[in-house]
């Protein structure tokens, strides 16, 4: 009786483990599917409005030194 549960336990770890292993190869697969396919695009980022508006006013002033000059 305790041989029988021994060995079921034996089996039942390696499905568990044998799991974990398929799990990681399939989630490592994605993972670079995902890098191949985001390979050429930008990400979309979008500054605070406060940084958004100081960087209109640098260049807005760049702009007008420039055409000053």
């Amino acid at each position: 009786m305790k041989f029988g549960i021994l060995v079921l336990m034996v089996i039942l770890l390696a499905v568990v483990v044998g799991l974990f292993y398929i799990s990681f190869k399939i989630l490592n697969k994605v993972r670079q599917e995902e890098r191949a396919e985001n390979a050429g695009k930008v990400p979309a980022r979008q500054l605070h409005p406060k940084l958004q508006a100081e960087l209109q006013q640098k260049h807005e002033q760049e702009q007008a030194e420039q055409n000053n000059k």
